[in-house]
């Protein structure tokens, strides 16, 4: 990775911005409570701060920000409001051709990645990578990344330039908003506790829910491989994942004879649809098996809601219930998948699982943060983290007052192996008025959708950037 040295600053804003960046968590005391303490107009201040030092850094690391930048002659934000002009849209980052992936052209596609992340790639040969699985393995053990690949459910799948040190943040942010009470003090012991982690999914893989186990062990399992539990014993396979996608996108055309990925890919066919037909069973024989074993212990039960519901539900129509100890908890997110969540799902998970309340989760790939739901179901948003609300036909920044409905972006500045804004598919409802539960940060409502889901298409994004800007941005990206 390039090593910028940040210049100097005197302020006292700045100093806070450049401590925020390295380590947020740190600079809040390791207090759930002083994170979410933070008053709006000092937030502001320092993201402001943050966002200035950051893009002069990543302009000279991420050959595509610089291009989007230079193109609109931006150097500096203002304002909040003036950062949207450099954000990324999240289809950027799946915006390589796609003969690359359905012809193996890897190095090409490590060519198009280096235009995207603060990780030099320059040395690193792809010659030898046969599957989409031994390139992203490779990166993994040659290069300071961890990419995260997206499911791939539009048919085309994205890889996001993450690094250790961003998994890290998420996972230790994510612990010490669900071992910590708002408004209660702990001490600094507090955060060594070890944990068991419940997760009905995959042990390891690509997309970032299937790479989290490899971060949890560390963080909440403090290094102890017994307290860490995934219902599906293997890595998830990015080929796997792109297969299914493409044929997926086939069969809504309504011709599953033709579909363009590599025969050594199509080939496991097969092996994808065992997968998914063993998959459920695995999963509730898992539970089954581990709620005994778990009896009277401290766990975290981590995974998406759609999955816990049908497990709860299976659980409690075979006469099943979890008794975990006093402190723990369960966390789901990723909303309904497709499938139509009834209203009583929050009730089911905690009837099976023995806890008071499901904590929510709002992320993305994209970003560091989890937004974990408050007592009245909101989603806090870190101070560090700047929302940059959007409207959904102009893409220009609504007001930053009242209660506003747009599309979300965001500028997270502890991204270490991206840039770190984002222009995202979701439509959300920011409130800026105080919350109820009483922390100061912005919190998001509940009903989350995607701009896809609500209109049937797919998804125009408009943003703040100048036309000119972003095709000058994407037509360099995409030469290879």
């Amino acid at each position: 990775m390039n090593e910028i040295t940040p210049i100097a600053r005197d302020s006292e804003v700045e100093k806070k911005a450049l401590a925020w960046m390295e380590d947020p968590l740190e600079a809040l005391g390791m207090s759930n409570t002083a994170i979410h303490s933070v008053e709006r107009d000092e937030a502001e201040a320092v993201q402001l701060a943050a966002f200035n030092i950051r893009l002069e850094q990543r302009r000279q690391q991420i050959e595509t920000l610089e291009k989007l930048a230079s193109s609109q002659n931006f150097t500096q934000a203002a304002t909040l409001d003036d950062a949207a002009e450099v954000l990324f849209t999240h289809d950027v980052y799946k915006s390589y051709p796609a003969s690359l992936l359905a012809k193996q052209k890897f190095g090409r596609l490590t060519k198009w990645l280096s235009r995207l992340t603060t990780v030099d790639l320059s040395g690193f040969d792809a010659s030898g990578c046969e599957s989409i699985d031994d390139w992203l393995l490779k990166l993994r053990a040659d290069t300071a990344l961890d990419v995260a690949t997206s499911s791939g459910t539009s048919g085309t799948m994205s890889f996001f330039p993450k690094t250790a040190k961003d998994y890290l943040t998420s996972v230790r942010m994510l612990r010490l908003q669900l071992t910590q009470q708002w408004g209660e003090t702990y001490s600094r012991e507090h955060f060594d506790e070890s944990y068991h982690v419940l997760t009905p999914f995959y042990n390891d893989g690509f997309s970032t829910v299937a790479r989290l186990p490899h971060y949890f062990h560390d963080v909440f399992c403090k290094g102890d491989p017994e307290l860490l539990h995934t219902a599906l014993p293997y890595r998830a396979s990015a080929d796997l994942m792109y297969l299914a996608a493409r044929v997926k996108q086939a069969q809504s055309k309504g011709d599953t004879s033709r579909i363009d990925v590599p025969e050594s890919i199509l080939a496991r066919r097969g092996e994808w649809e065992k997968l998914q037909a063993e998959m459920p069973g695995l999963q509730s024989d898992f539970i089954r098996s581990m709620v005994p074993q778990l009896e009277g212990e401290r766990v975290l039960a981590l995974g998406i809601t759609v999955m816990f519901y049908e497990i709860a539900k299976a659980g409690l129509e075979a006469g099943g219930r979890a008794n975990f100890a006093p402190g723990s908890a369960v966390v789901g997110g990723g909303g309904g998948k497709g499938v139509k969540l009834p209203d009583n799902v929050d009730d089911v998970i905690c009837d099976f699982f023995g806890v008071d309340s499901v904590r929510g989760s709002y992320g993305m790939s994209e970003q560091n943060f989890y937004c974990n739901s408050c007592e009245v179901g909101h989603y806090h948003v870190h101070p560090w983290v700047a929302v940059l609300l959007l409207d959904p036909d102009s893409g220009k920044p609504m007001p930053r007052s009242g209660q506003q409905t747009g599309r979300a972006s965001f500028f997270d500045p502890t991204q270490d192996g991206a840039w770190g804004g984002i222009i995202s598919g979701d439509r959300i409802t920011v409130d800026y008025e105080p919350c109820e539960c009483g922390r100061t940060s912005l919190h998001i409502h509940k009903q989350i959708m995607r701009f896809a889901e609500l209109t049937g298409e797919d998804d125009k994004i408009t943003c703040a950037a100048t036309p000119q800007a972003q095709d000058d941005a994407l037509g360099f990206l995409t030469t290879l």
